[in-house]
């Protein structure tokens, strides 16, 4: 770090501290979510070791202002990417790599911090290996929101390879005695550190509300058990399909399924064991789908599925399929195999004019036509 800290440092460790307590702030309301404690103390620690760091010319200890700079600087790569593990796992993770890695780099630390270029050196070789690490690792994390995971990546990529330049010219002036004896492009490189340092402990509170967003989105649109759409969801996205459907003038087909004597599973087993059946029975249904199409399961035992753009032909033979498919399906419950069949209704329009409400009805009808004629089965009506 620079002897003299001018206004973007000073700047930059007031944003980190501040950006601290809003993280603590939110682990108030998301106790849960312990990741966001991590990253506020990473914040603090940041802005302690540049403080530190800063001292070193009117300070002279350099155990403090070096050693424990360095340390603390290692420390905060190492809390961001454990709080990446606490916001993947979403349950306590063990803090022993953090110390393993911690413990191994303090001890080159304890010979060198009486030279500052090489403890310097070796402080940054370390942050840069962590930061890589944390850019891959961010990818895997499928639950944060695609822009915000790849925003992420980016940040940690280029602070990791911010960091290499910066050991690669340390590594250049390995003679000079101090830092303030570097060129002046090595403060650029620490300017830009600093400022990648914070931009990213920004993002962590962006990735709290967008978390929460999309969390909403979940509750608003999804079932909670299946995880398919909801009726709500169904109607709106089917609506959509519809119209498209309407303006190419293609031919739109709405399946009503239900579940044969799906009460006695409940009465006999628990609503455990019927639930467990209905998570079955959605997998099987989204497993036969084309891309484009939407299912949803719109009640108890019931679900929707809207087919896009399929001739008559198309629409029983996936009607055909999800009926052999369910009734092939085998539920293990309280060590007895069950099966479980299904009724489809179905309605078939060529052109698309129909309402959506309207085709729901005649699905409808077609559903009460399959089970009053023995269930296990599927009736496809036509309109024009």
């Amino acid at each position: 770090m620079p002897f003299h800290l001018p206004t973007l440092f000073i700047t930059a460790i007031s944003l980190n501290l501040m950006l601290g307590g809003l993280m603590l702030v939110i682990y108030e309301v998301r106790k849960t979510q312990k990741c966001f404690f991590t990253w506020g103390i990473s914040c603090f620690i940041f802005g302690i070791a540049v403080g530190l760091a800063g001292m070193q010319t009117y300070f002279d200890q350099a155990w403090l202002t070096i050693f424990v700079a360095d340390v603390l600087i290692i420390l905060t790569p190492l809390l961001l990417l454990h709080g990446l593990r606490q916001f993947q796992m979403q349950r306590p993770v063990s803090f022993k790599l953090v110390a393993l890695v911690l413990s191994y780099s303090a001890l080159p630390l304890v010979l060198l911090y009486t030279a500052p270029i090489h403890a310097q050196t070796f402080t940054s070789v370390v942050c840069a290996a962590i930061y890589l690490y944390a850019s891959i690792y961010i990818l895997s994390i499928k639950q944060a929101p695609t822009l915000m995971r790849w925003m992420l990546f980016f940040l940690f990529l280029a602070h990791g390879a911010l960091m290499l330049a910066q050991s690669g010219m340390l590594v250049q002036n390995l003679a000079a005695k101090s830092v303030v004896m570097l060129p002046p492009s090595f403060e650029w490189l620490l300017i830009g550190h600093l400022a990648l340092t914070t931009a990213t402990a920004a993002l962590f509170p962006l990735l709290a509300f967008a978390m929460s967003e999309k969390r909403l989105l979940e509750v608003t649109n999804f079932d909670d058990l299946t995880h398919m759409l909801n009726d709500r969801a169904f109607l709106e996205r089917t609506g959509l399909l519809l119209a498209k459907n309407r303006i190419q003038r293609r031919s739109f087909c709405v399946l009503v399924i239900d579940l044969d004597h799906f009460s006695s599973i409940n009465q006999h087993y628990g609503d455990a064991a019927g639930d467990e059946c209905l998570r079955q029975v959605a997998d099987v249904i989204q497993g036969h789908l084309r891309e484009n199409d939407v299912a949803a399961r719109i009640g108890g035992e019931e679900f929707a599925v809207a087919l896009a753009d399929v001739d008559r032909n198309q629409a029983e033979l996936i009607s055909y399929r999800l009926c052999e498919r369910i009734g092939k399906t085998t539920f293990n419950i309280a060590g007895e195999t069950l099966k479980i069949t299904a009724s489809i209704g179905g309605i078939h329009s060529r052109s698309s004019r129909c309402e959506l409400g309207d085709l729901l009805r005649a699905a409808d009808e077609a559903l009460y036509t399959a089970k009053s004629s023995g269930r296990n089965r599927f009736v496809l009506a036509t309109q024009a």
